[in-house]
């Protein structure tokens, strides 16, 4: 009698279907909008267009926390202001930075200085050497959707007569997809006031649309 029941238990076991597996709600391990980085000896590459100019990235993943690499832009915006359509380019180091890391949630800075050229409405050259500091938190919303919030200081110096610093504080949002665990494509956007020199103030604005891909 005990036997027959014990095959009997054995037997519903193997026919029981298997238990659905629950999508893990910490997302992807690396992040273009958000504050996860590529991950040490891996490498990532983004490109970017829209407001002000086209951008592409590179970065390497130094440690598990640290990401260090180069950005290009060829901008039609003078650092995103919407006043000055003017054509340029920037050449920026990038240094991120991931600080906290738990469940869906991620913290960071990142740190992206370099020097920048425009031309103005008259032709003359401009040159100048911007030092960008923001605060990036990626959050988690399913293991294919991030959505990335952050406050950015994209200082910029302005050399020559008519020069100075320039303060830019711009809150932003991203969303990105993950087409698989190593293809995004992602929108990014902040916007606020830019703080001049001679107490002037000026609207700036900065959309990209993109694609990241780690490797």
């Amino acid at each position: 009698m005990i036997s027959s029941l014990l095959v009997a238990v054995v037997l519903c076991a193997e026919e029981a279907p298997p238990a659905a597996a629950t999508p893990s709600p910490e997302g992807q391990r690396w992040s273009v909008v958000g504050a996860r980085t590529t991950g040490a000896g891996a490498n990532s590459v983004e490109g970017g267009i829209g407001w002000p100019g086209v951008s592409v990235t590179y970065l390497r993943g130094v440690t598990s926390s640290v990401d260090l690499g180069g950005r290009v832009s060829f901008n039609y915006g003078l650092e995103g202001l919407i006043t000055r359509v003017v054509p340029g380019a920037k050449v920026q180091g990038v240094v991120k930075f991931r600080a906290f890391d738990s469940g869906p949630l991620s913290v960071g800075v990142s740190f992206e200085p370099g020097p920048l050229f425009a031309l103005d409405r008259f032709g003359n050259g401009l040159v100048g050497f911007s030092l960008p500091v923001s605060l990036k938190v990626g959050v988690a919303v399913s293991s294919a959707i991030t959505l990335g919030f952050g406050f950015d200081v994209p200082l910029w110096i302005q050399f020559g007569p008519g020069g100075g610093v320039n303060v830019p504080l711009l809150p932003g949002l991203g969303l990105e997809y993950f087409i698989k665990s190593e293809l995004a494509v992602f929108f990014k956007t902040r916007m606020g006031p830019t703080l001049r020199p001679a107490s002037v103030i000026e609207l700036a604005f900065d959309a990209h649309l993109g694609v990241g891909y780690r490797f």
